[in-house]
């Protein structure tokens, strides 16, 4: 039973709400979009200056399409507005042994092969020649993926955000405070200053917040840290495409990737792993031990980059949930609320496919990606291959 238009309160204002909140008022919804902070806010995740855009899900063919789909809307993007916010630079994929079947580097070159990409295969001798900058020795196998890149992520959420006001989505500087309900019926939201906020439906897009405000989702989502660092490059050159495209190095076992050097030369590296729950409220710091890590890291990887200092250093903040997957349904045994969360990390990629995917589940129409991302619970989902590079 589909939706009609009516008035929705959006709750968080990074990409799955910027996003979804455009997308409504698009189709004739009335929204408000409520959030705490100035917008965008530098503490979410997706207000970053890059997230990597790729289709690179080892043998995972959903990801891999929706990803295809979203690259389509990059590609739009890049042609609507006001400058391209994708760049396609492309994605090195390194492995330091190797690439077997069943591996992610094999089954994601296997899967974009037999897609029509023709990835193509590089060794240490290619990568000596191509990509200077990497310690090629270090890495016995991997491949080029030419169909890949980057978003300037912090300013498409700027972005999309200037759109929704201009389409007439009302942006609320109001922190949430809980669901109002009337019996088990979501009718609004009831904010942290008493304020109640009458609506049809409720969207909660609040990020690594989500599992705070909606503390019964604890048992299949929650938040978690991961940090990123730049170091200042001491000749810049070497470190920009084509010599050194975005890339993932060995990711399934190091969880390292990263980015070409800036306009002002910085190389932003980040690492993706199983992080331990954090409070987003309070979890700020990157820990001294990583960048010793990440130090490692390049001496052994990137030695041009060894004694690169660090210039800039943020925790990104991930809502993982426990099968990996996006949580995008409406509740159960909350009539007339929708979550859309749990990036998990690698949400951001996806931004042009996320306003209309949200906005059909909200409204209940049909949806090729939905079925992925319902309403389930730590029982009946099963664990798919890990995806990797949460950029």
């Amino acid at each position: 039973m589909t939706v009609p238009p009516g008035h929705v309160v959006v709750v968080g204002g990074g990409v799955f709400g910027a996003a979804s909140a455009l997308e409504l008022r698009l189709r004739g919804w009335r929204v408000t979009l409520l959030d705490p902070h100035p917008l965008p806010y530098e503490g979410a995740s997706s207000t970053d200056i890059s997230k990597l855009v790729r289709m690179d899900y080892g043998s995972d063919v959903f990801y891999h399409e929706l990803a295809e789909s979203a690259l389509e809307g990059w590609d739009r993007w890049n042609a609507d507005w006001p400058r391209p916010p994708y760049h396609q630079d492309g994605l090195l994929v390194l492995s330091r042994a190797p690439m077997l079947s069943g591996g992610f580097e094999h089954e994601s070159q296997r899967v974009l092969g037999a897609r029509g990409y023709a990835p193509q295969r590089v060794g240490p001798a290619q990568v000596a020649e191509r990509y200077p900058a990497w310690r090629a020795e270090g890495y016995a196998d991997g491949y080029f993926n030419r169909r890949a890149g980057w978003a300037e992520s912090g300013w498409v959420v700027e972005h999309l955000l200037a759109l929704a006001r201009a389409a007439g989505v009302s942006v609320r500087r109001e922190a949430f405070g809980s669901v109002a309900l009337d019996g088990s019926r979501a009718r609004g939201v009831v904010t942290a200053r008493g304020n109640r906020l009458l609506a049809d439906i409720v969207l909660v897009c609040a990020g690594a917040w989500t599992p705070t405000l909606l503390p019964w989702l604890g048992d299949r989502m929650w938040a978690t840290a991961q940090s990123v660092v730049h170091v200042r490059a001491p000749d810049p050159a070497p470190f920009r495409p084509p010599a050194f495209p975005p890339w993932l190095a060995d990711i399934a076992h190091s969880g390292w990737y990263g980015f070409p050097a800036t306009a002002n030369g910085d190389v932003k590296i980040g690492h993706h792993g199983r992080g331990a729950p954090v409070d987003p409220n309070t979890h700020r710091e990157v820990p001294e031990a990583h960048l010793a890590n990440v130090r490692a890291f390049l001496h052994e990887s990137l030695p041009a980059l060894a004694a690169a200092p660090v210039v800039y250093r943020r925790v990104c903040l991930y809502c993982d949930t426990f099968d990996g997957d996006f949580l995008i349904a409406h509740d159960p045994e909350r009539e007339g609320l929708v979550v859309a969360g749990g990036g998990s990390g690698h949400a951001f990629k996806f931004a042009p496919v996320l306003g209309p995917l949200i906005a059909d589940v909200v409204e209940g129409c049909p949806n090729r990606w939905a079925h992925r991302f319902r309403w389930r619970s730590v029982g009946e989902a099963r664990r798919e291959e890990a995806r990797f590079g949460g950029a």
